[in-house]
């Protein structure tokens, strides 16, 4: 009998590879302006040893993947409901700089052409966001900031629209962006000083932010046995995630509320498994770890 699994990752591992890096993408230049908590020694390594960067496992490519069709979704969207977008996909390029980029599309707009960005999102993070302030919150959400805003100086406008989309329901939403000339000078700074970089083949100083480094594809080059701390596991449970809301719901004297806190801490316990722990369930991240008695302590907290 065929072998479903099986056969659909080995398709998926055949997109798993590494691509020749020559210039600054747009994409990733968020993940290096200092301005964004970024790092410029990434953005000189992803050009000069791209051979070396950490290629992502088939769970990690299934996430590209269907971010891939969530943007395609999204389109089709627009265009039922009478909105045209035009330069899909067009390439763009800033010589000088060397940056390039992929645009999703372009809205005309009272004769303006409005960039467009689209980006789908697991639903907490979908929410979590409600203005553009909000996307400094996560170090790959601060990322879209610096990407759009080349985009707007590349197509010589000043206003741009996010579009975000609910991987779970579906739910669109948009966030208007307007031309940041201090990020987008930023943007052109960290180019400029990773271009001076890759020609002169020094390297920038390594940042010191293990929440930024452990999440980066060059970090074995970079720092090779550095130790990341614990990684963020992320599940998907409503019914456990229910449980963690009825439980927070109640009064802490309550029997059952005991009953319930006691069925949350042997999960907790039991999926640490004697070490630390950082796990994301829906809206809310756990983290514990075992104290010098070997009692294992944790908190909930809402993101």
């Amino acid at each position: 009998m065929i072998n479903i699994v099986e056969a659909v990752e080995k398709n998926v591992q055949t997109r798993i590879k590494r691509i020749p890096c020559k210039s600054n993408r747009a994409s990733s230049v968020g993940h290096y302006v200092p301005e964004l908590n970024g790092c410029l020694r990434r953005g000189a390594l992803e050009r000069t040893r791209w051979q070396e960067k950490e290629l992502p496992d088939t769970r990690l490519q299934m996430i590209y993947d269907e971010g891939n069709r969530e943007e395609k979704a999204v389109l089709r969207m627009l265009e039922d409901a009478g909105i045209t977008v035009i330069e899909q996909q067009s390439v763009g390029e800033w010589e000088k700089y060397n940056i390039t980029w992929h645009l999703d599309g372009v809205i005309v707009d009272d004769g303006v052409a409005v960039p467009i960005e689209i980006k789908s999102m697991a639903p907490h993070i979908y929410d979590m966001i409600k203005c553009l302030d909000d996307f400094n919150k996560k170090p790959w959400t601060r990322a879209y900031l610096a990407q759009i805003q080349i985009y707007l100086l590349g197509k010589n406008v000043d206003h741009g629209i996010f579009i975000l989309k609910n991987k779970s329901t579906g739910a669109i939403k948009t966030v208007d962006v307007k031309l940041d000339y201090a990020l987008a000078e930023s943007c052109i700074k960290a180019c400029e000083t990773i271009n001076t970089h890759v020609k002169a083949g020094t390297l920038p100083e390594r940042i010191k932010d293990v929440e930024v480094c452990k999440d980066c594809p060059m970090k074995t080059v970079c720092a090779p046995g550095m130790n990341f701390g614990t990684e963020m596991k992320i599940a998907d449970d409503p019914e456990f995630e229910h449980r963690i809301d009825k439980y927070l719901s109640m009064k802490s004297d309550a029997k059952e509320c005991d009953d319930i806190y006691e069925v949350i801490r042997n999960r907790v316990v039991a999926t640490a498994k004697g070490q630390s722990l950082k796990i994301l369930i829906g809206k809310y991240k756990i983290e514990g770890k075992p104290d010098s008695r070997g009692t294992f302590r944790f908190a909930i907290e809402s993101v």
